[in-house]
């Protein structure tokens, strides 16, 4: 077989997977939160995180309450995503000592998240939504047929404060976090 053809097999059989695992796992938990208009605040805490990680931990969101909560939702196959992920890994770095806490999610199959976060130097949590992603974004306010990249705020008592849908700039990122703390 020939390389290309073999790399376009793997590709259409990982965005088939992925494309089954959101279906199923939206269908498996039983609630939807697809009612909420996009100008309004769902409400989304930290207790409603349970994913693995990508060395397949299951985490939940309640270890990092007490914290300002930085949650990125990205995927390798999105360009905006990737170019956002050093500022992540600037402000985990940076902010890290002060009670923020970075994390990721990625809408993404486990090893492809798992080799791009140690390719880009991940400093933070890396989870990873097998299944359920698109509920998940869809409960923290992303009614735009999971958009990313999205990131969401959550106060340090675990409730989500607000939201940013797009790629984020520095400025934008030190505002949300300083008016957190």
């Amino acid at each position: 077989m020939k390389p290309s053809r073999y790399f376009l097999i793997v590709a259409l059989l990982s965005i088939a997977a992925l494309a089954l695992g959101l279906y199923l796992g939206g269908r498996q938990t039983g609630h939807s939160h697809s009612s909420w208009p996009w100008s309004a605040a769902p409400v989304a805490t930290l207790a409603d995180i349970e994913l693995p990680d990508i060395d397949r931990r299951l985490r939940r969101g309640d270890e990092w309450r007490g914290k300002v909560v930085v949650l990125n939702h990205w995927a390798t196959w999105c360009p905006p995503c990737r170019e956002e992920i050093p500022l992540l890994v600037d402000a985990q770095r940076r902010w890290g000592g002060r009670g923020v806490q970075v994390l990721g999610v990625a809408h993404d199959l486990l090893d492809t998240a798992r080799a791009f976060g140690a390719e880009m130097g991940i400093n933070y949590p890396s989870l990873v939504a097998i299944t359920g992603g698109e509920e998940l974004l869809r409960a923290q306010g992303n009614n735009r047929a999971g958009a990313l990249p999205f990131t969401v705020f959550f106060g340090r008592d675990g409730r989500l404060a607000a939201t940013h849908l797009g790629q984020i700039s520095a400025e934008e990122l030190e505002r949300a976090i300083a008016a957190l703390l």
